[in-house]
């Protein structure tokens, strides 16, 4: 089968940002804060990896559902009209990790995502547009491999033109907010796409963790384990035939990192396994 096409915003994202983004650093207990090596940009490369993968350079198989929201502009809309669930989505990315000499990150990871019924456990072939009432055929998959290192300087990135990122150029800042033993941990970066039309593409993503305070200091770790949530503002995707309507949709992501591809929901292993046979078996190496 071959791959759709992924020439939106998430495939340029994948490259660039799944390791890099800006912050500000913040504190609300300065004496437990004190601990956190503060505006550290190794540190706070570390810590990507640590949180998005492992540094040991084992496997890790990210999943990652979530529901995408339709968003209208409008003073005093009905609420069923201003915001709505268009679609849930199911994913999985599939990643290793590693610490360079010069104290990069660097990783290999590939991803699959599927479309889901707002309502039902159902995977989408055909989807109705609430905004419209058009029955449209919904892409089978999406995804794309990606490459990705970060320096201390921010990520190494190839993208061409057209691609503008708040995070590129810049060290790697995380904001920090502790209380006690929990820690909170956001980025956030903003993107702008130009086509060859001269056509803009802008969105907003928020990456937020919550872990443990001794977890995140505890330099023996390779991995460290937190709830995670990321969240985009974005431009209407193309195949939803929404282009030229006031809007946009809102991605909520909740994501876990797994160490066994079995912890995965079997429903979803055998549905992408249906759709994409053996990919999930394929070697994922420093190669590839």
């Amino acid at each position: 089968m071959r791959q759709p096409s992924d020439p939106t915003r998430r495939t340029l994202l994948q490259g660039a940002l799944a390791l890099a983004a800006t912050g500000v650093t913040t504190a609300t207990n300065a004496a437990t804060v004190r601990s956190v090596p503060l505006d550290d940009a190794a540190f706070n490369v570390r810590t990507v990896g640590k949180l998005l993968g492992d540094l040991s350079g084992v496997v890790t198989y990210t999943w990652n559902p979530g529901t995408v929201y339709g968003v209208i502009p409008g003073a005093g809309l009905p609420p069923g009209e201003f915001g709505r669930a268009l679609y849930r989505v199911e994913g999985v990315t599939q990643r290793i990790s590693r610490l360079l000499e010069d104290g990069s990150l660097e990783e290999r990871s590939r991803n699959w995502m599927f479309y889901v019924d707002a309502e039902r456990d159902e995977y989408l072939s055909r989807w109705r547009n609430p905004y419209t009432g058009e029955e449209l055929e919904v892409p089978p998959w999406r995804g794309s491999p990606s490459r990705s290192v970060l320096t201390v300087r921010g990520p190494e990135v190839s993208v061409g033109a057209g691609f503008e990122n708040t995070s590129l150029g810049k060290p790697p800042r995380l904001a920090f907010r502790t209380l006690g033993e929990r820690t909170w941990i956001t980025r956030h970066a903003a993107t702008r796409l130009t086509d060859a039309a001269g056509k803009h593409r802008n969105e907003l993503s928020i990456d937020a963790w919550i872990c443990r305070t001794g977890d995140l200091l505890d330099d023996r770790l390779t991995h460290l384990p937190s709830t995670y949530t990321w969240t985009s503002h974005a431009e209407w995707q193309p195949w939803t035939r929404m282009q030229g309507r006031a809007g946009n949709v809102l991605w909520r992501i909740e994501s876990v990192v797994l160490h066994e591809r079995e912890a995965l929901p079997q429903r979803f292993l055998r549905h992408l396994e249906a759709v994409l046979p053996g990919k999930l078996d394929e070697p994922l190496n420093w190669s590839s």
